[in-house]
This record gives structure tokens, sequence and C-alpha cells, in this order.
């Protein structure tokens, strides 16, 4: 019986490295795995290019509505205020990306935009709110803009209600659609 079992056991080894040293053996499991690594990288670049896209669109729409509640731009044409604007919007898409950022060192997931848990969406509206009080009640303070009659104000925070709106649903709103975008990109092989 155990002359049986060290057959056994010598034959074991000698298929596994005949397994391992196959002619394809690395070639085939490296493609695989540098197939799905690519795959994977190209998912999350979608992910974090629809993010900016969404989240610019998003805010440049946002910030041209509420242009009649700021002093700076109250009565002039949309065609004058395009430019401060989009210069908003960019700004917004920076805020947007530092939420996620933060979102993500919360979660402890940099991806989790991409399969995205209702409380990760709840951590990015609060953390989103919190940015947008601290940039309101820093630029009143400095004097870069100032409200008219029509931006209701939250005076225990200092700020603008309509700004503190925007940033507390826009950015999980643009998470939502870039995991939607680029989900769908990764469904289609990303073609």
């Amino acid at each position: 019986k155990s002359g049986g079992c060290a057959k056994r056991t010598e034959m074991i080894p000698e298929r596994h490295d005949t397994v391992k040293q196959g002619p394809n053996a690395n070639q085939g499991g490296s493609r695989t795995s540098s197939s799905y690594s690519s795959q994977r990288w190209r998912h999350v670049g979608w992910f974090f290019a629809a993010t900016v896209l969404a989240s610019f669109l998003l805010n440049e729409i946002w910030e041209m509505a509420q242009m009649s509640a700021y002093v700076e731009t109250a009565g002039e044409s949309w065609k004058s205020t395009l430019g401060l604007c989009t210069l908003a919007a960019v700004g917004d898409v920076g805020i947007s990306l530092g939420v996620y950022a933060a979102s993500a060192l919360a979660a402890g997931d940099l991806y989790w935009g991409l399969s995205g848990h209702w409380s990760h969406y709840s951590i990015a509206a609060v953390l989103g709110l919190v940015s947008a009080s601290l940039v309101e009640h820093a630029a009143l303070a400095a004097g870069w803009w100032s409200y008219t009659e029509r931006m209701p104000v939250v005076s225990l925070l200092g700020a603008g209600v309509w700004p503190l709106i925007q940033m507390t649903l826009l950015p999980p709103l643009t998470f939502l659609l870039a995991r939607w975008w680029a989900n769908g990109r990764a469904t289609k092989g990303d073609s």
C-alpha cells in the first residue's frame, strides 16, 4: 500500500509540472489576464470620462439657470454670462471629482462608482453639501460673488440654497449617469 501512495505522489507533481510548463500555459494565462486588465482599465477610463462630461454638462445647465440669483450676473443675457458659467462649471467638475475621491476614501474602494451601493451615493451627497457650504461661505467672505433677493439663504450655513442643492444632488447623479454609461460600454465590449 505504501508503494502505491508513493507512486501517486510522484505522479501528481509530474503531471502538475507538465501542465504548468506546457507551451501555451503562461502565454494563454497572461493573455487572459492582460486582456481582463486592459478591459478593466478601459471600463474605469470610460467611467471617469463620463463623470467629467456629465458633471460639466449638468453643472453648466445649473449655473446658467441660477445666474439671476447673483448680483454680478443678474439681468445679464445668457450670452454674456456663458463664460462665467463655464468657468464655474469647470470648478464644479473639480469639486465633483474631489467628492468622488473623498467618497472613495470613505468606501475604501477607488472604483465604488462602477458598482456603487446607495450608501456610497449618500456619502457623496453629504460631502457635496459640505463642499458647497465651504465654497459658498469662503466666496461670499472674499467678495467673489453676492446674492440677489432671488437666492434663498440658509442662515445656519451662510450659503445660498441653490448651490447647496446643486452640490448635494449633481455629484451623485453624475456618478450614476457615468456608471450607467461605462457599464453599457463594457457590456458592448467597448466597441
